[in-house]
């Protein structure tokens, strides 16, 4: 009597917290791409699944955006280092005699009049103030010019840049890379999850199918008067119960589809079935192995490196304002009094710039640049310990899931054996129904805390496969679902 009730509640809590774990394992944060559709039958393959997340999913589209801005940031610091060529327009007046002679000059439309010739008549006109030259009265110049400057030498600071562009860019990858893997690590979560939420239903479908033999066998026994009229009524609440943790398991998979769904951006009225059965294939390395291939290969690791390297290039970026600038510039202008044209000219410089003291503004941002390397240094420490701790994490969480699902297998066939001589004594009537319904729980719970180890055991090896940033579709194994 006491063993049923405990045995049934101890499986249905089981039921509801795998269920649970199934739908915490993955983000809501998925959808999809348009040339990958799920069938008319709603089958839907892993790699189907990963390609629709990847079109649309927030992270991915944040990972794309930092990648197009690092690509960016390379183009611009490329055109630095190349001559620009630079058009512009000026209309410009005035009636100071000294800007009027220079536009006349400029124009090329500057007469003898305008130093006031025909003021001058005989020796007294020496001392006369020539109007045309003191009042010109308002004139205009329209002035076209283009330019082409040269960078010849900037102590570094161009070269600086592109090299600090290149190094963002080259994390932004890694970052992408990241992205992606931890999107597949999700992905597979959601998928497999789905799986295992459709073997808990099977489990829940045997559990019923034994039920209802019991209350068929319970009755047959009591109208041979060999067991009394409770044990039928305890046979039913027992089929009862199975029922209700079937509808339990029914609804856990639902939520775990509608969750598939919003992750490859299906709409949720689309049925989806599971077209592949999946597992994991781990390399053969030892944890030291593995170890080394986290602090090496892990996306998240390499990124926090190359923003070091990005960061010191920003200090020789910085070091560069403290040495001489020289660049040459070329120009072409036209100048007119009106918008036809006008008198063409040269300009041909050399410009050297120096800037020999500021107050500290160079060393307060010179200091920031090196304070920046100390930061990216200790962020590129903190990523490489931390994965060195998640590698061996879940190195222990695969050998553990691994000895729980061989454990839960042999279980399997003991708890069966259990329950198939709890029913012989109970047919013979040397037993109580209590005995034979808590063979059955026991059963039922190790089938689901099978399905529950086989579901850790895959999250498991996928979770090494990412710590060690080598998480990828070819490392993931399929077989058709079973129907």
């Amino acid at each position: 009597m006491r063993g049923y009730p405990s045995g049934s509640q101890a499986w249905l809590r089981l039921l509801v917290l795998s269920s649970l774990l199934l739908a915490l394992t993955v983000s809501p944060a998925e959808a999809a791409n348009p040339a990958d559709t799920a069938s008319s039958a709603g089958m839907l393959s892993l790699d189907q699944a990963v390609h629709r997340a990847l079109a649309q999913t927030p992270e991915m589209l944040e990972a794309r955006a930092r990648l197009d801005e690092a690509k960016g940031g390379v183009r611009e610091a490329r055109g630095h280092l190349l001559p620009s060529l630079s058009a512009s327009l000026m209309g410009s007046g005035s009636d100071n005699p000294l800007n009027v002679f220079g536009m006349k000059l400029s124009q090329g439309k500057a007469t003898f009049n305008d130093f006031g010739a025909n003021q001058f008549l005989g020796p007294q006109s020496l001392s006369t103030a020539p109007d045309n030259l003191n009042d010109p009265g308002w004139y205009r110049n329209y002035q076209t010019k283009l330019t082409l400057q040269i960078p010849v030498y900037n102590g570094g600071q161009i070269w600086g840049g592109l090299a600090q562009a290149r190094a963002y860019l080259a994390a932004a990858r890694q970052g992408d890379v990241a992205a992606r893997q931890h999107l597949l690590f999700e992905v597979l979560g959601a998928y497999a999850g789905v799986g295992a939420a459709q073997a808990f239903v099977g489990v829940a479908g045997k559990a019923i199918a034994a039920a209802d033999a019991y209350v068929k066998l319970s009755e047959q026994l009591f109208a041979q008067g060999v067991v009394s009229k409770s044990d039928v009524l305890r046979a039913k609440l027992h089929l009862a119960n199975a029922r209700l943790q079937s509808q339990e398991a029914r609804n856990a998979l639902e939520n775990q589809l509608a969750r598939l769904r919003m992750m490859v951006g299906l709409p949720a009225d689309v049925p989806v079935r599971l077209a592949q059965r999946v597992s994991v294939v781990l390399p053969a390395a030892d944890l030291t192995a593995l170890r080394r291939q986290g602090v090496t290969d892990n996306p998240g690791v390499r990124a926090r490196l190359l923003q070091v390297e990005a960061a010191r290039a920003g200090v020789d970026k910085a070091r560069a304002s403290y040495l001489p600038h020289f660049n040459i510039q070329i120009s072409r202008e036209w100048n007119s009094p009106s918008l036809d044209g006008g008198r063409p000219s040269y300009t041909v410089a050399g410009v050297l710039t120096w800037n020999v003291f500021d107050f500290g503004a160079r060393r307060g941002a010179l200091d920031g640049a090196e304070a920046r390397v100390m930061q990216r240094q200790a962020e590129a420490r903190k990523a490489r310990e931390q994965t060195v701790l998640a590698v061996d994490k879940a190195w222990r969480e695969v050998r553990l899931a691994a000895i729980r699902e061989s454990t839960r297998e042999q279980a399997i066939g003991e708890a069966a054996e259990a329950e198939r001589l709890a029913r012989l004594r109970y047919e013979k009537g040397v037993s109580t129904i209590a005995e034979l319904l808590a063979s059955q729980a026991e059963l039922d719970k190790t089938r689901s805390q099978l399905v529950a180890a086989r579901y850790q055991a895959v999250m498991a090896r996928a979770g090494l496969l990412l710590a060690t940033g080598r998480l990828s579709l070819s490392a993931l194994r399929t077989s058709p679902a079973q129907p």
